[in-house]
Protein backbone atom coordinates (compact mmCIF):
# COMPACT_ATOMS: atom_id res chain seq x y z
CA UNK A 1 0.00 0.00 0.00
CA UNK A 2 1.61 3.43 -1.00
CA UNK A 3 0.28 5.93 1.62
CA UNK A 4 0.33 9.46 1.52
CA UNK A 5 0.09 11.53 5.07
CA UNK A 6 -0.50 15.42 4.99
CA UNK A 7 0.83 17.38 7.98
CA UNK A 8 1.15 21.15 7.72
CA UNK A 9 4.08 21.25 10.25
CA UNK A 10 6.76 18.24 10.54
CA UNK A 11 10.39 18.31 12.61
CA UNK A 12 13.51 17.97 10.56
CA UNK A 13 15.85 15.51 11.39
CA UNK A 14 16.36 12.67 14.41
CA UNK A 15 15.56 15.90 17.38
CA UNK A 16 12.02 15.11 16.90
CA UNK A 17 11.14 18.80 18.02
CA UNK A 18 7.43 18.19 18.19
CA UNK A 19 5.11 21.10 18.46
CA UNK A 20 1.92 19.02 19.11
CA UNK A 21 -0.10 15.65 19.11
CA UNK A 22 -0.78 15.82 15.32
CA UNK A 23 3.05 15.83 14.47
CA UNK A 24 4.14 12.77 16.84
CA UNK A 25 1.07 11.50 15.38
CA UNK A 26 2.13 11.61 12.18
CA UNK A 27 6.10 10.77 12.94
CA UNK A 28 4.91 7.58 14.87
CA UNK A 29 2.29 6.30 12.13
CA UNK A 30 4.32 7.18 9.36
CA UNK A 31 7.69 4.98 11.29
CA UNK A 32 5.27 1.95 11.61
CA UNK A 33 3.18 2.02 8.85
CA UNK A 34 6.84 2.19 6.58
CA UNK A 35 7.87 -1.30 7.71
CA UNK A 36 4.97 -2.73 5.55
CA UNK A 37 3.88 0.10 3.37
CA UNK A 38 5.55 2.69 0.73
CA UNK A 39 4.78 5.78 3.21
CA UNK A 40 5.42 9.70 2.16
CA UNK A 41 4.37 12.36 4.45
CA UNK A 42 4.12 16.06 2.91
CA UNK A 43 4.63 18.61 4.67
CA UNK A 44 5.54 22.71 4.68
CA UNK A 45 9.06 23.58 4.14
CA UNK A 46 11.24 24.76 6.80
CA UNK A 47 14.17 26.88 7.28
CA UNK A 48 17.29 24.91 7.01
CA UNK A 49 15.48 21.81 6.04
CA UNK A 50 15.97 19.96 3.20
CA UNK A 51 12.62 19.72 0.47
CA UNK A 52 13.24 15.96 0.82
CA UNK A 53 14.45 13.70 3.33
CA UNK A 54 14.53 9.85 4.27
CA UNK A 55 14.03 8.80 8.12
CA UNK A 56 13.07 6.26 10.37
CA UNK A 57 11.78 4.27 6.97
CA UNK A 58 9.22 7.09 5.23
CA UNK A 59 9.86 9.83 2.88
CA UNK A 60 9.48 13.29 3.88
CA UNK A 61 8.40 16.45 0.89
CA UNK A 62 8.92 19.82 1.90
CA UNK A 63 6.87 22.54 -0.17
CA UNK A 64 5.29 25.76 -0.37
CA UNK A 65 7.40 29.21 1.33
CA UNK A 66 10.06 28.10 4.02
CA UNK A 67 8.28 28.62 7.24
CA UNK A 68 9.66 29.18 10.98
CA UNK A 69 8.51 25.69 12.88
CA UNK A 70 5.89 26.16 14.94
CA UNK A 71 2.13 25.66 16.17
CA UNK A 72 0.71 29.40 15.45
CA UNK A 73 -1.51 29.54 12.57
CA UNK A 74 0.94 31.95 10.83
CA UNK A 75 -0.01 34.47 7.37
CA UNK A 76 -2.46 33.37 5.12
CA UNK A 77 -0.41 33.97 2.18
CA UNK A 78 1.83 31.60 3.83
CA UNK A 79 -0.58 28.83 3.71
CA UNK A 80 -2.38 29.33 0.06
CA UNK A 81 1.07 29.15 -1.46
CA UNK A 82 1.67 25.47 0.50
CA UNK A 83 -1.57 24.84 -0.13
CA UNK A 84 -1.08 25.18 -3.72
CA UNK A 85 2.33 23.42 -4.09
CA UNK A 86 1.04 20.59 -1.96
CA UNK A 87 -1.65 19.62 -4.37
CA UNK A 88 0.49 20.09 -7.62
CA UNK A 89 2.88 18.17 -5.57
CA UNK A 90 0.53 15.68 -4.49
CA UNK A 91 -0.68 14.97 -7.99
CA UNK A 92 2.39 13.58 -9.30
CA UNK A 93 2.82 10.96 -6.49
CA UNK A 94 1.70 7.75 -6.75
CA UNK A 95 -0.20 6.94 -3.28
CA UNK A 96 -3.40 4.94 -3.18
CA UNK A 97 -4.61 6.17 -0.28
CA UNK A 98 -4.43 9.74 1.40
CA UNK A 99 -4.39 10.79 5.25
CA UNK A 100 -4.70 14.78 6.14
CA UNK A 101 -4.05 16.02 9.99
CA UNK A 102 -5.58 19.45 9.91
CA UNK A 103 -8.34 21.59 8.45
CA UNK A 104 -5.74 22.95 5.93
CA UNK A 105 -4.54 19.40 5.15
CA UNK A 106 -7.85 18.07 4.93
CA UNK A 107 -8.45 20.29 2.05
CA UNK A 108 -5.48 19.17 0.16
CA UNK A 109 -6.39 15.50 1.05
CA UNK A 110 -9.51 15.99 -0.49
CA UNK A 111 -8.33 17.92 -3.52
CA UNK A 112 -6.09 14.96 -4.33
CA UNK A 113 -8.50 11.97 -3.60
CA UNK A 114 -10.85 13.26 -6.02
CA UNK A 115 -8.25 14.14 -8.62
CA UNK A 116 -7.09 10.53 -7.98
CA UNK A 117 -10.06 8.69 -7.26
CA UNK A 118 -8.30 6.95 -4.63
CA UNK A 119 -10.07 7.41 -0.52
CA UNK A 120 -9.68 10.01 1.81
CA UNK A 121 -8.90 9.57 5.42
CA UNK A 122 -9.58 13.01 7.85
CA UNK A 123 -7.69 12.52 10.81
CA UNK A 124 -9.64 15.00 13.22
CA UNK A 125 -8.57 15.34 17.43
CA UNK A 126 -11.15 17.52 18.10
CA UNK A 127 -14.15 19.47 17.46
CA UNK A 128 -14.53 23.00 18.05
CA UNK A 129 -18.10 24.05 16.75
CA UNK A 130 -19.62 26.43 19.04
CA UNK A 131 -16.26 26.85 21.44
CA UNK A 132 -13.95 28.85 19.00
CA UNK A 133 -14.52 32.61 20.07
CA UNK A 134 -14.73 30.78 23.45
CA UNK A 135 -10.98 28.92 23.03
CA UNK A 136 -9.17 31.55 21.18
CA UNK A 137 -11.64 35.15 21.47
CA UNK A 138 -12.71 37.31 18.07
CA UNK A 139 -10.22 35.61 15.72
CA UNK A 140 -12.36 32.04 16.87
CA UNK A 141 -15.04 33.13 14.05
CA UNK A 142 -12.46 32.50 10.96
CA UNK A 143 -12.10 28.97 12.71
CA UNK A 144 -15.81 27.97 13.01
CA UNK A 145 -16.77 28.98 9.82
CA UNK A 146 -13.84 27.22 8.56
CA UNK A 147 -14.68 23.80 10.46
CA UNK A 148 -18.24 23.56 9.83
CA UNK A 149 -16.99 24.21 5.76
CA UNK A 150 -14.48 21.51 6.88
CA UNK A 151 -17.26 18.84 8.16
CA UNK A 152 -19.15 19.91 5.20
CA UNK A 153 -16.57 19.47 2.35
CA UNK A 154 -16.75 15.71 3.62
CA UNK A 155 -14.11 12.34 3.68
CA UNK A 156 -14.18 8.66 2.55
CA UNK A 157 -13.85 8.06 6.77
CA UNK A 158 -12.50 10.15 9.94
CA UNK A 159 -10.53 9.27 12.81
CA UNK A 160 -11.81 10.73 16.22
CA UNK A 161 -8.82 9.74 18.54
CA UNK A 162 -11.53 9.77 21.49
CA UNK A 163 -15.18 8.97 21.70
CA UNK A 164 -15.55 12.23 23.41
CA UNK A 165 -14.50 13.46 19.57
CA UNK A 166 -16.15 11.18 17.90
CA UNK A 167 -19.25 11.72 20.07
CA UNK A 168 -18.96 15.47 18.39
CA UNK A 169 -18.07 14.42 15.35
CA UNK A 170 -21.42 12.33 15.13
CA UNK A 171 -24.61 14.06 13.59
CA UNK A 172 -22.08 16.23 11.75
CA UNK A 173 -20.47 13.88 9.19
CA UNK A 174 -22.20 11.82 7.10
CA UNK A 175 -19.12 8.93 6.77
CA UNK A 176 -17.95 6.62 9.13
CA UNK A 177 -15.84 7.27 12.34
CA UNK A 178 -13.58 5.12 13.10
CA UNK A 179 -11.79 5.58 16.90
CA UNK A 180 -8.11 5.55 16.66
CA UNK A 181 -6.29 6.64 19.87
CA UNK A 182 -2.75 8.60 19.79
CA UNK A 183 0.10 6.63 21.49
CA UNK A 184 3.60 5.91 23.10
CA UNK A 185 6.71 4.76 21.79
CA UNK A 186 7.48 2.12 24.75
CA UNK A 187 11.42 2.06 23.40
CA UNK A 188 11.63 5.56 24.63
CA UNK A 189 10.79 5.01 28.27
CA UNK A 190 12.82 1.46 29.12
CA UNK A 191 15.72 1.06 30.85
CA UNK A 192 17.19 2.85 34.60
CA UNK A 193 16.64 6.11 34.93
CA UNK A 194 16.29 7.85 38.38
CA UNK A 195 14.00 10.50 39.67
CA UNK A 196 15.58 14.24 40.27
CA UNK A 197 16.50 14.65 43.60
CA UNK A 198 14.80 18.17 43.34
CA UNK A 199 10.49 17.30 43.88
CA UNK A 200 9.92 18.48 39.98
CA UNK A 201 6.43 18.84 38.54
CA UNK A 202 6.35 19.02 34.69
CA UNK A 203 3.99 20.73 32.19
CA UNK A 204 4.35 20.25 28.57
CA UNK A 205 1.80 22.19 26.94
CA UNK A 206 0.95 24.72 24.15
CA UNK A 207 0.53 27.91 26.12
CA UNK A 208 -2.75 28.90 25.49
CA UNK A 209 -5.45 30.33 27.78
CA UNK A 210 -7.38 27.28 27.66
CA UNK A 211 -4.67 25.24 28.37
CA UNK A 212 -4.97 26.91 32.02
CA UNK A 213 -1.38 26.99 33.02
CA UNK A 214 -1.68 30.03 35.01
CA UNK A 215 -3.47 27.67 37.74
CA UNK A 216 -0.80 25.49 37.69
CA UNK A 217 1.67 28.07 38.68
CA UNK A 218 -0.32 29.64 41.63
CA UNK A 219 -1.02 25.86 43.13
CA UNK A 220 2.99 25.67 42.75
CA UNK A 221 3.02 28.89 44.58
CA UNK A 222 0.98 27.48 47.70
CA UNK A 223 3.29 23.86 47.80
CA UNK A 224 6.14 25.65 48.03
CA UNK A 225 4.98 27.14 51.45
CA UNK A 226 5.38 22.85 52.50
CA UNK A 227 7.86 21.46 49.70
CA UNK A 228 10.52 24.26 49.67
CA UNK A 229 12.72 22.83 47.10
CA UNK A 230 9.96 22.32 45.05
CA UNK A 231 10.68 23.31 41.40
CA UNK A 232 8.25 23.68 37.92
CA UNK A 233 8.91 23.08 34.64
CA UNK A 234 7.15 24.25 31.42
CA UNK A 235 7.76 23.05 28.29
CA UNK A 236 5.75 25.39 25.44
CA UNK A 237 5.32 27.99 23.46
CA UNK A 238 2.11 30.13 22.72
CA UNK A 239 0.33 33.45 23.00
CA UNK A 240 0.24 33.06 27.02
CA UNK A 241 3.97 32.84 27.56
CA UNK A 242 4.50 36.27 28.63
CA UNK A 243 1.94 36.28 30.89
CA UNK A 244 2.52 33.31 32.46
CA UNK A 245 6.52 34.41 33.31
CA UNK A 246 5.15 37.93 34.59
CA UNK A 247 2.96 35.74 36.92
CA UNK A 248 6.07 33.92 37.92
CA UNK A 249 7.60 37.13 38.18
CA UNK A 250 4.60 38.97 40.49
CA UNK A 251 4.86 36.13 42.46
CA UNK A 252 8.54 35.66 43.66
CA UNK A 253 9.30 32.65 41.97
CA UNK A 254 12.22 33.63 40.06
CA UNK A 255 14.95 30.45 40.06
CA UNK A 256 11.70 28.21 41.09
CA UNK A 257 9.57 28.28 37.57
CA UNK A 258 11.97 27.36 33.94
CA UNK A 259 10.24 28.44 31.11
CA UNK A 260 11.53 26.07 27.88
CA UNK A 261 10.90 26.42 24.34
CA UNK A 262 9.84 23.22 22.30
CA UNK A 263 12.88 20.32 22.94
CA UNK A 264 14.19 17.95 20.86
CA UNK A 265 12.54 14.05 21.84
CA UNK A 266 15.59 12.45 23.88
CA UNK A 267 15.54 15.71 26.17
CA UNK A 268 11.91 15.58 26.45
CA UNK A 269 12.13 11.70 27.67
CA UNK A 270 15.06 12.25 30.26
CA UNK A 271 12.64 15.36 31.80
CA UNK A 272 9.66 12.95 31.62
CA UNK A 273 12.20 10.13 32.98
CA UNK A 274 13.38 12.78 35.80
CA UNK A 275 10.66 14.79 36.97
CA UNK A 276 8.67 13.62 39.97
CA UNK A 277 4.76 14.83 38.46
CA UNK A 278 3.01 15.94 35.09
CA UNK A 279 0.43 18.45 35.51
CA UNK A 280 -2.02 19.51 32.63
CA UNK A 281 -5.16 21.49 34.35
CA UNK A 282 -6.77 21.89 30.48
CA UNK A 283 -10.17 22.80 30.01
CA UNK A 284 -10.17 21.80 26.17
CA UNK A 285 -8.12 18.73 24.86
CA UNK A 286 -8.91 16.12 22.20
CA UNK A 287 -6.36 13.25 23.94
CA UNK A 288 -4.07 14.48 26.05
CA UNK A 289 -0.36 12.46 24.71
CA UNK A 290 2.02 14.11 26.69
CA UNK A 291 -0.26 12.49 29.97
CA UNK A 292 0.55 9.36 28.59
CA UNK A 293 4.00 9.65 28.21
CA UNK A 294 4.52 11.21 31.22
CA UNK A 295 2.40 7.55 32.66
CA UNK A 296 5.24 5.76 30.66
CA UNK A 297 7.60 7.42 31.80
CA UNK A 298 6.82 6.46 35.44
CA UNK A 299 5.80 9.92 36.43
CA UNK A 300 2.49 10.53 37.79
CA UNK A 301 -0.33 12.87 36.89
CA UNK A 302 -2.58 15.38 37.66
CA UNK A 303 -5.05 16.67 35.31
CA UNK A 304 -8.31 18.53 34.94
CA UNK A 305 -11.58 16.45 35.49
CA UNK A 306 -12.48 17.37 31.56
CA UNK A 307 -14.02 14.25 29.81
CA UNK A 308 -11.04 13.89 27.31
CA UNK A 309 -9.12 13.18 30.47
CA UNK A 310 -11.37 10.55 32.20
CA UNK A 311 -11.67 8.47 29.26
CA UNK A 312 -8.33 8.41 28.42
CA UNK A 313 -6.61 8.17 32.18
CA UNK A 314 -9.35 5.79 32.61
CA UNK A 315 -11.01 7.42 35.43
CA UNK A 316 -7.36 8.61 36.89
CA UNK A 317 -5.07 4.74 36.50
CA UNK A 318 -1.78 6.11 37.54
CA UNK A 319 -2.27 9.68 38.51
CA UNK A 320 -5.24 12.63 40.59
CA UNK A 321 -7.97 13.78 38.42
CA UNK A 322 -9.20 17.52 40.24
CA UNK A 323 -12.03 19.79 39.92
CA UNK A 324 -10.73 22.11 36.91
CA UNK A 325 -10.37 25.53 38.12
CA UNK A 326 -10.04 24.68 41.44
CA UNK A 327 -6.45 25.70 42.58
CA UNK A 328 -6.79 24.71 46.73
CA UNK A 329 -7.65 20.63 44.96
CA UNK A 330 -4.43 21.45 42.70
CA UNK A 331 -2.14 22.52 45.47
CA UNK A 332 -3.52 19.33 47.43
CA UNK A 333 -2.55 16.53 44.86
CA UNK A 334 0.38 18.04 44.11
CA UNK A 335 1.34 17.83 48.17
CA UNK A 336 -0.04 14.44 48.58
CA UNK A 337 2.04 13.11 45.52
CA UNK A 338 5.00 15.14 46.68
CA UNK A 339 5.05 14.09 50.30
CA UNK A 340 2.90 10.25 50.36
CA UNK A 341 5.96 8.08 49.28
CA UNK A 342 3.80 4.94 49.20
CA UNK A 343 1.25 6.30 47.27
CA UNK A 344 3.76 7.81 44.81
CA UNK A 345 4.64 4.29 44.31
CA UNK A 346 1.09 2.73 43.46
CA UNK A 347 0.17 5.41 40.88
CA UNK A 348 4.03 4.85 39.01
CA UNK A 349 3.08 1.45 38.66
CA UNK A 350 -0.55 1.83 37.66
CA UNK A 351 0.69 4.49 35.47
CA UNK A 352 2.67 1.90 33.60
CA UNK A 353 -0.03 -0.05 33.26
CA UNK A 354 -2.00 2.52 31.35
CA UNK A 355 0.32 3.17 29.28
CA UNK A 356 0.69 -0.02 27.77
CA UNK A 357 -3.04 0.79 26.49
CA UNK A 358 -1.39 2.96 23.96
CA UNK A 359 1.35 1.81 22.16
CA UNK A 360 1.78 3.07 18.52
CA UNK A 361 2.85 0.05 17.00
CA UNK A 362 -0.88 -1.57 17.70
CA UNK A 363 -2.57 1.98 16.76
CA UNK A 364 -0.53 1.75 13.51
CA UNK A 365 -2.02 -1.36 12.54
CA UNK A 366 -5.58 -0.14 14.05
CA UNK A 367 -4.85 2.28 10.97
CA UNK A 368 -3.95 0.46 8.44
CA UNK A 369 -7.00 -2.35 8.78
CA UNK A 370 -9.21 1.37 8.48
CA UNK A 371 -6.73 2.13 5.30
CA UNK A 372 -7.08 -1.29 3.77
CA UNK A 373 -10.82 -1.75 4.60
CA UNK A 374 -11.19 1.60 2.56
CA UNK A 375 -9.30 0.52 -0.36
CA UNK A 376 -11.52 -2.85 -0.34
CA UNK A 377 -14.61 -1.35 -0.29
CA UNK A 378 -13.47 0.94 -3.32
CA UNK A 379 -12.76 -1.70 -5.53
Amino acid sequence: MKILLISEFFPVGKDLKFSGGVEARTYYLAKYLSLDHNVTVLTSKLKGAPTKEKTSGFTVLRVGPRRNYSATVGSIASRILFIREAIITAKNLDCDIVDGSNFITHFIAKRIASYKKIPYVAWYPDVWIGSWIKNTGIVGILGELLERFNLAYGASAYIAISKSTAKKLSGKVNTKIELVPCGIDEAEFKGKHQKSNIPTIICISRLAKYKNIKDLVLAFAFILRKVKNARLVIVGTGPESKNLKNLAKNLKLDGKVKFLANLPRKELIDLYLSSSIFCLPSSVEGFGISVVEAAAAGTPYIVSDIGVFKEVTKNGQGGFIFKLGDIASLAEKLEKLLMDKALYKIKQADGKRLAKNYLWPAIAKETEKIYLGLLKDKS
